[in-house]
């Protein structure tokens, strides 16, 4: 059995910037465990990187002020914008133009937000991935290791059970930090469990992936290249915000296994004649029915079902007029279903079956008041795909180093509910990486 100081869990922002930290603070005997062959979470996506401390973390959260939470995104924005193909793509002082989006947006009751933004495309996420490992010495990678239990053992130290294939090996070390990005996140609320960490359920987003002819969106995107929009609905009281604009991007679908979502991204290198984008609604549950990620794979899982194994697409101009959208008209231009051609691979049906009632009053509310800040939002041909669902939502309590309640395990990134993307979850990260450094 090997043993190790620090192991981190999840190769993604978190635990990268994590190790990158520990080794500048003096600490060595670090390992990176990944199931993966070629991990790194997030930074394999489209790469946006938001420097704004609204967006991405919540300061209160991270227990920081903002003047931390800046300094912090300015030492991370050091390391990453020094990767040759990433570009600043919103620019702050923008002739006034950020400042008159944003009085259109208030005359319509939304909040727009428009932070410092940076792009590097998915086809440059492997490129910047080799990067960030590039700044790491003395971290070990252990990939292709999955971790199958953890085990509390006497004076502070844990052992990891692992499979490598089909071989089994067992790791020691002092410290654990866990970092295992969404697609991990329900793993470690199962080990979680197991070890007695304290954890809860947070809110949940679920809504819609917009796709539409770029022409109609390029006035705005050509400002801001992520615009933020967040609407507070007038009939539910509920929030509702826009997430990963992508001008010139692509819709993907994500395998969940029994069910599947959309996503959207782009490229560096080459670019669609779309823009899409996504409206997701913010949904918290309490008693009887407090599990989010329950809630929100019963959701998806129904999609699945109607739309025979893919997620489901409609067209704007069908939604309006209350019927689904057909293979034999999705295309009409009579219509004018022509302007915007999908890119993503759904089945055209009626996403009002799938979706909870209170959910699409919402997002179709803030549709509305979308299309009145950048007229053509609502043109026939528009798509609307779901689901598209953010698994944010097991949350687990920690002290101001994001130490869970069981001593030398701590937590960082969206897996473990302390942030949104990959500037929050560098934060968090480094956050840790310091409390780690704290206790020697």
């Amino acid at each position: 059995m090997k043993n190790y100081n620090i192991l981190i869990i999840g190769s993604g922002p978190a635990g990268l910037f994590a190790a990158i930290w520990l080794e500048k603070l003096g600490l060595d005997k670090i390992a990176i465990i990944d199931r993966n062959s070629y991990p790194a979470g997030g930074l394999l996506n489209d790469g946006k990187l938001n420097f704004d401390y609204r967006v991405g973390f919540d300061i209160d959260e991270l227990q920081i002020d903002r003047a931390a939470a800046e300094k912090m995104m300015q030492e991370i924005k050091q390391v990453l914008i020094r990767f040759p193909r990433c570009r600043q793509v919103t620019f702050i002082d923008n002739n006034g133009k950020l400042s008159a989006l944003a009085a259109i947006a208030a005359e319509h009751g939304a909040q727009f937000i428009a932070p410092e933004q940076w792009h590097w495309g998915t086809d440059n996420g492997k490129a910047l991935v080799d990067y960030l490992r590039g700044y790491l010495k003395k971290t070990e990678f252990l990939l292709g290791t999955e971790v199958a239990a953890i085990e509390r053992l006497e004076k502070n130290a844990f052992r990891l059970s692992c499979l490598q294939g089909p071989k089994k090996s067992s790791f020691k070390a002092s410290v654990i930090l866990a970092a295992p990005g969404r697609s991990g996140a329900y793993w470690f609320r199962d080990v979680a469990k197991e070890l007695n960490i304290r954890h809860n359920f947070g809110p949940i987003d679920v809504g819609i992936r917009l796709e539409l002819n770029r022409t109609f969106y390029d006035s705005t995107t050509d400002i801001v290249y992520n615009p933020k929009f967040i609407f507070t609905t007038s009939r539910h009281g509920d929030k509702v915000r826009t997430f990963c604009t992508n001008p010139g991007g692509r819709v993907r679908v994500e395998n969940y296994g029994d069910f599947k979502l959309v996503n959207g991204d782009a490229l560096f290198r080459k670019k669609t004649k779309n823009t899409n984008f996504a409206l997701i609604n913010t949904v918290a549950l309490t008693k009887p029915l407090s599990d989010t990620t329950e809630f929100g794979q019963r959701i998806a899982k129904q999609f699945f079902l109607l739309g025979g194994g893919k997620p489901i697409v409609q067209r704007i101009g069908d939604f309006r007029e209350g019927r689904r959208s057909s293979l034999t008209t999705f295309n009409s231009a009579t219509r004018h279903f022509e302007v915007c051609k999908a890119t993503g691979n759904a089945t055209p049906g009626d996403i009002t079956l799938a979706m909870p009632a209170r959910i699409i009053d919402n997002l179709w509310e803030s549709l509305k008041a979308l299309d009145k800040i950048i007229p053509g939002i609502l043109h026939p041909s528009t798509l609307l795909y779901a689901p598209e669902i953010k698994f944010f939502d097991t949350h687990f309590p920690t002290d101001s180093h994001l130490e869970t309640n069981i001593k030398g395990i701590f937590v960082a990134g969206d897996g473990t509910g302390k942030s949104r993307g990959i500037v929050g979850a560098a934060i968090s990260g480094i956050i840790a990486a310091q409390g780690i450094a704290r206790q020697g």
